[in-house]
């Protein structure tokens, strides 16, 4: 009975615990079987819906119709959640899906704070009760209460003097929130990550796609400080027309960005045409990234947001050189030299008063000098302490000196870069040269040169990539290949009693050389040069030492290494521009020969986008002289 109680009685007891035992893992089991079964809903409902399709997570992917399908010009693997998520949606959107709303808890968390835009849309397309606040993401909470993105600018820094890499200027997106001032806003920028010091591996990373390009976030005031102080950049700002959730959108997707990165290509796939995705994001009806053209200027994108209907009136915002250059065209040449005595110390404040005696030119001279001392620290020229010391001496002497009696202009802007003349160009032309006459067609993809119209450019600077001309001899009934600039680059900088500047020219292309036999002969060219320049009121004069290493079948030993220089006057009255020009060249290397140009060309602006150019030039080259006398109808876009 005792046993075969205990048994009856052990009989009785193994079901509970089987109940118990069954009871506790279809409790627990139920928790993962409605994971699962809601993940699986949710996944059905997306591919149902062909969520994969929709315009915005196509933007929010970056995905773009190539030869064999959709594929995503982001480079980085940490942007994608599929393995084959750079080239497939649907996959990239199931391990979206899977990764936000899947059973494994850390891993939502992870990726909703990784990815916010993601989560947000998905959220609202599937039905998701969602908190949409982030403040328990540890990076992107704070970010969002600190910067409150309710607005957004576009910043165009224009072109850089004496810096090849950044003649075309720049782009970023400025975020603001609820308060006032600009400086508190944050900087959405796109570049090359390099610390490369070397301009030719530069240039030709840069080409070729070999750099890292990322987006960085950081206060406004910073990139105000480093373009407008440091790198002398004048700097426009352009108000965006977004509502405060098409801003907030395009913030998340920015954070999504965060440490991702794509290859950087100076031309096309580039700090201006990486904002594009940020705008499509904000606002996705835009199509801003369909078509890429060959090259993507930061001055296109700003024509293209304009045509949008994007952007509103434009802000200037002069940078310190620009400020300085002004102050400093109201003061004669003595004065000058007074102001940069004062600037270096070598002048006490309280000797002014003996050697220039109007109170009135005493301001503007403490001011030029005020001004050059702060571009001085700038440039690591002085170090802080000098500036503090002189800065208040010259801040304090000017405060005693009261208001100005004189009736002070308002200083106009210049003209807008968007507002300037397109970029390409195409030449139609004829003339007589060589004894026949001729006609030429040229053709010039970008971008500025010395004699187009300066509105909207820098003036001094030269950038011409890829312009190839073609010219018709009569007399011969045949079409040749005249020139090609591969490329053509120029920056005069004047000096000043502050900055001495190098002016310098880079020319790499192929032209014409002349043949006894007559054939055609194109010599290769590669042609540096550098100098200085000086400004006065409207002209710009310069002298270059220039040296040139030719290549070609019309010169005897097959190449001629030369070395010489230049001399030439930059004009300037209303619409009409004039370059007139002396270059001498001594080859004393492979071919010995001599090369000289003597050239007057002018350019007359007949709207923004016509010009008429008359170009008169004699040659020697190769001990043939050759005079040519050319008129061009010019076309811009």
């Amino acid at each position: 009975m005792l046993f075969g109680g205990k048994q009856q009685h052990t009989r009785h007891k193994a079901p509970w615990w089987a109940l118990c035992l069954v009871f506790c893992l279809l409790v627990s089991g139920g928790e993962v079987w409605a994971e699962v079964s809601d993940f699986s809903r949710l996944l059905r409902q997306a591919q149902d819906r062909q969520l994969h399709e929709q315009r915005y997570w196509q933007v929010l992917l970056h995905y773009q119709q190539g030869s064999r399908g959709l594929v995503s010009p982001v480079d980085d693997p940490d942007f994608f959640l599929a393995s084959d998520g750079k080239t497939d949606p649907a996959a990239e959107l199931e391990a979206t899906i899977q990764a936000l709303f899947g059973k494994d808890e850390e891993r939502r968390n992870i990726t909703r704070c990784r990815f916010p835009a993601r989560y947000e849309w998905l959220a609202q397309e599937l039905g998701v009760t969602a908190d949409l606040s982030f403040a328990d993401c540890s990076d992107l909470g704070p970010a969002l209460e600190r910067i409150a993105p309710r607005r957004a600018t576009l910043v165009f820094p224009g072109s850089y003097p004496n810096s090849p890499a950044s003649m075309f200027g720049h782009t970023l997106l400025n975020f603001s929130g609820p308060h006032e001032s600009k400086l508190l806003a944050h900087a959405a920028n796109y570049s090359a990550f390099t610390d490369e010091s070397n301009g030719f591996t530069y240039a030709v990373k840069g080409l070729t796609g070999l750099y890292r390009g990322y987006f960085s976030l950081l206060p406004y005031y910073e990139k105000l400080k480093e373009y407008s102080g440091l790198e002398r950049r004048d700097i426009w700002e352009y108000p965006l027309n977004l509502t405060p959730e098409e801003t907030r959108r395009m913030f998340l997707h920015l954070w999504e960005l965060r440490d991702i990165y794509s290859d950087y290509f100076f031309f096309d796939e580039n700090c201006s045409y990486n904002l594009l995705f940020l705008l499509e994001a904000a606002r996705p009806s835009l199509r801003l990234t369909d078509t890429k053209p060959l090259w993507v200027l930061p001055v296109d994108t700003i024509r293209w947001l304009d045509r949008e209907g994007l952007l509103d009136e434009a802000w200037f915002r002069p940078s310190l050189a620009t400020l300085l250059q002004q102050e400093m065209a109201s003061l004669s040449t003595e004065d000058l030299l007074v102001a940069r005595s004062l600037a270096t110390g070598a002048l006490p404040t309280d000797e002014l008063d003996q050697s220039v005696p109007d109170t009135n030119a005493h301001r503007r001279i403490l001011q030029v000098a005020a001004r050059a001392v702060e571009q001085d620290f700038l440039s690591q020229r002085i170090d802080l302490p000098t500036y503090r010391t002189r800065v208040l001496q010259l801040l304090t002497a000017r405060s005693r000196l009261g208001r100005s009696e004189d009736t002070e202009e308002e200083s106009k802007h210049p003209v807008r870069p968007d507002h300037g003349h397109g970029p390409s160009r195409l030449s139609l032309g004829v003339g007589y040269a060589a004894g026949e006459w001729v006609q030429e067609i040229r053709y010039r993809p970008v971008y500025h040169d010395l004699l187009d119209d300066e509105a909207g450019y820098l003036s001094g600077a030269q950038i011409v990539l890829g312009q190839v001309a073609v010219r018709y001899l009569h007399e011969n009934e045949r079409l040749r290949l005249e020139r090609l600039d591969l490329v053509d680059l120029r920056s005069l900088t004047p000096v000043t009693p502050w900055h001495k500047p190098i002016s310098w020219q880079v020319r790499v292309g192929a032209q014409q050389v002349w043949s006894d036999e007559g054939e055609d002969r194109l010599a290769f060219h590669f042609n540096p040069g550098a100098g200085y320049a000086a400004r006065f009121s409207s002209f710009t004069g310069y002298v270059l030492m220039e040296s040139e290493l030719r290549v070609g079948r019309g010169l005897e030993e097959g190449y001629g290494m030369g070395v010489g220089g230049s001399a030439g006057l930059l004009m300037r009255w209303g619409a009409w521009r004039g370059h007139g020009r002396i270059r001498f060249l001594d080859y004393p290397l492979g071919d010995r020969h001599e090369s000289t140009l003597v050239a007057f060309d002018q350019n007359y602006r007949l709207d923004r986008d016509h010009s008429l150019r008359l170009e008169f030039s004699r040659r020697l080259d190769l001990g043939h002289w050759e005079s040519a006398a050319l008129l061009f109808w010019n076309h811009y876009w």
